[in-house]
């Protein structure tokens, strides 16, 4: 059975760093509070990559792993993105052993500290041995995953995957077939390429997520069941409104959700620095920091940083279309 909280807006949460680029346990918390307070989110996803999952290291993610599940019992779901450690140079690939062990540890480590699920990206970090495709490394590696932890699994396509990792209707049937795999997030806003994979699935005890929160109603359309993106942590409430009226039947009502949530993203500098600055001139303090990766040639390059002007003109336009769903 697909869990409960594969439904609307699922907040990838994003990281409170320090400046020596520690993570921020009680910066992590405000941020963990003021998303389950919306009352809009179905459940917070924590190492996302939005909270520049590929940055972690081994103990990194045993510490958020921890303080989100302590902070969160019984407010909320908390899923915990256990993939291996990888920081995703392609050039610079981990030990496939290490990584598919380390895999295994951190799900039974967010497994034993209360959560409610784990996330693992398709494993690009894995190379194809000889007389190998990646379908075979993908199908490998999930039934290991599988075999070590009884939490519902989700499986993650983030942006810029390789090609020849992607899931396709083929390999997505397979994993659908997994017990205890319940859903993919595919982040495409590929209106072809969400129809397919969500027919393909149709009669699978299985889940897509939308991982392009432009394309959520179309994903609707075709049986998309949630949404993971900025807005599900920024402005979930808009987003649980297009679900909601689309549900409803209220088709009108829901495009005019979904154009609210497209413009946001669409004026949107940048999301991280943002909520953090709000968050802090909401009496919940986070520290603006985030972690360099600039020494990797793979990694998307940051967004520039926020002009004042730049930062008061969102925060208005935030709150205006918010204040259309209250």
């Amino acid at each position: 059975m697909i869990p409960n909280y594969i439904r609307g807006p699922i907040a990838p949460v994003f990281t409170a760093f320090n400046e020596d680029g520690g993570l921020d346990d009680s910066g992590q918390r405000n941020i963990l509070d003021f998303v389950s307070e919306t009352g809009a989110v179905s459940a917070c996803f924590i190492r996302s990559g939005l909270g520049q999952m590929y940055t972690f290291s081994y103990e990194d993610v045993q510490q958020i792993a921890k303080t989100a599940c302590q902070h969160m019992a019984g407010n909320g779901p908390v899923l915990v993105g256990a993939t291996g450690i990888w920081d995703r140079d392609r050039e610079n690939r981990p030990d496939p052993r290490v990584f598919t062990q380390q895999a295994v540890e951190l799900s039974q480590f967010a497994e034993q500290h209360g959560a409610a699920g784990v996330v693992h990206t398709l494993p690009e970090a894995i190379a194809p041995e000889p007389g190998q495709t990646t379908a075979d490394v993908t199908l490998r590696y999930f039934e290991t995953v599988c075999a070590a932890t009884n939490l519902p699994l989700l499986i993650y396509q983030p942006p810029g995957t390789a090609k020849e990792y992607c899931v396709t209707i083929g390999l997505v049937r397979q994993l659908a077939d997994f017990p205890t795999i319940k859903g993919i997030k595919v982040s495409t806003d590929d209106a072809q390429y969400i129809l397919d994979l969500t027919w393909a699935i149709a009669e699978k005890d299985f889940a897509f997520i939308s991982g392009a929160e432009t394309a959520f109603y179309a994903g609707l359309c075709s049986g998309s069941r949630a949404v993971i993106g900025q807005g599900a942590t920024i402005n979930p409430q808009i987003l649980k409104a297009v679900q909601d009226r689309f549900d409803e039947g209220d088709y009108k009502g829901a495009i005019a959700a979904q154009r609210s949530t497209n413009m946001l993203v669409q004026e949107s500098k940048n999301a991280v620095e943002f909520f953090k600055r709000y968050l802090t001139e909401k009496g919940l303090p986070v520290h603006p920091y985030r972690r360099s990766m600039d020494s990797n040639a793979y990694a998307k390059k940051p967004p520039e940083p926020l002009t004042e002007d730049e930062y008061e003109a969102f925060k208005h336009l935030l709150e205006s279309e918010l204040a259309k769903y209250q």
